[in-house]
């Protein structure tokens, strides 16, 4: 019997590479992207009190009305954006929002480009809604990475349909400053285009002068066009909570919670009342986090620049360094080598797409120690993977 298309999608490597580790005890787990300290107390105290407030039950498909409410109330406060509740559409994870969005916009025979080095579901959702994905990489040269519109415009075909990306990315950190959306907006414009925006990591951003990275909805122009997807799951620590939303034009977002009743149906009401505490309550806890992850950050850069053959761009979000390796050819392989003989694991560039080979990513929001020695662990299994001619 023949399979749909969907069934093609490859496995994810970073996955890979975590079976890989479960087989070899010991491993330090620096490929996921989450932090390892649980929840905050506050946010499961809120999830307690939901039990016994009995939330158990089916909630409405674009979720909660007060949490709607919250998330226009934070987005508008951090952005300087009026967002109605009706734009709102809270989604079990921050996948959900995107795979919504995608089901929404673009379909069999169209295509859609996609901003990379980045997490591969995104280019995974379009091929599963039938679209094809076109992968278009970040410049990188001493400064970092930035945008390359000529690349973008020659990735432009007929049947486009939507822009993809997320900032600050995983896993580069990259950051769109307000001139960059205004130039991805004016590209939009210009081809017509739907514009989704991952700003999951929005609140993990490293400018001393503002508490959240800038979003396109900044920008007039932009919000007919544009789809934000969000998480609580990197900036609360609730990665397993499987709360998400997408904040969307008014034709579009009812859509999307209709989509959701066909997958599944909405997010579980005592996560999303978890949520509304984390959002409402959680300030104070995002700036001891923040400052938290700038100290990591620092140190594993000025670790890891002391590592020959290694270049570091400095990420202005997010939590993980993504260095390019000086003639690494087989990601994978270095990640497989590293798991094996030295007990530290980290993600193989190549998981992240066009770009993304001869890089590998390294999350920083562990505890400091094991930051420390898997630092240690990846100079010795780099220096020795290096010295065997296998980088080439």
């Amino acid at each position: 019997m023949r399979l749909a298309p969907a069934a093609s999608i490859a496995p994810s490597r970073i996955r890979a590479i975590a079976a890989l580790a479960d087989e070899h005890p010991g491993t330090l787990r620096l490929f996921y992207g989450e932090d390892t300290l649980p929840t905050p107390d506050f946010i499961k105290a809120a999830a307690h009190a939901a039990i016994d407030a009995d939330r158990t039950f089916y909630t409405p498909n674009p979720g909660y009305p007060e949490l709607r409410d919250t998330i226009a109330s934070q987005y508008q406060r951090l952005h300087g954006v009026p967002v109605r509740r009706e734009l709102v559409v809270v989604t079990a994870s921050g996948m959900m929002a995107i795979h919504l969005a995608v089901e929404a916009t673009v379909g069999p025979g169209d295509s859609a480009i996609v901003l990379t080095p980045l997490w591969p579901n995104f280019v995974g959702a379009i091929r599963v809604a039938g679209a094809e994905a076109i992968e278009v990489p970040l410049a990188l040269d001493p400064g970092g990475f930035r945008l390359d519109l000529d690349h973008l415009e020659d990735a432009v075909r007929p049947n486009t349909r939507m822009l993809a990306l997320a900032s600050p990315g995983n896993p580069t950190g990259w950051t769109a400053s307000l001139d960059d959306w205004r130039t991805l907006v004016a590209f939009c414009e210009r081809h017509d285009l739907w514009l989704l925006a991952d700003g999951v990591y929005e609140r993990i951003a490293f400018d001393p002068d503002s508490p959240v990275a800038p979003s396109p909805l900044g920008i007039d122009a932009a919000r007919p066009r544009t789809i934000v997807a969000q998480s609580c799951s990197k900036a609360y620590r609730m990665t397993g909570w499987r709360v998400g939303y997408a904040i969307a034009p008014p034709e579009v977002a009812p859509t999307l919670a209709f989509l959701q009743e066909y997958a599944v149906s909405h997010a579980f009401g005592v996560a999303q009342e978890a949520a509304r505490v984390a959002i409402r309550d959680g300030e104070p806890f995002l700036a001891e986090a923040i400052a938290r992850y700038a100290r990591h950050r620092d140190l594993a850069v000025d670790r890891l620049r002391r590592i020959d053959g290694v270049h570091v761009p400095v990420p202005d979000g997010a939590f993980y360094v993504f260095p390019k390796l000086e003639g690494l050819r087989d990601s994978v392989a270095l990640c497989e080598s590293l798991v094996r003989e030295r007990r530290v694991g980290v993600a193989p560039g190549s998981a992240f797409g066009a770009g993304g080979e001869g890089h590998v990513r390294i999350c920083f929001a562990v505890d400091e120690s094991t930051l420390l020695e898997g630092l240690d662990r990846f100079e010795a299994g780099w220096r020795a993977f290096r010295a065997g001619g296998l980088s080439r």
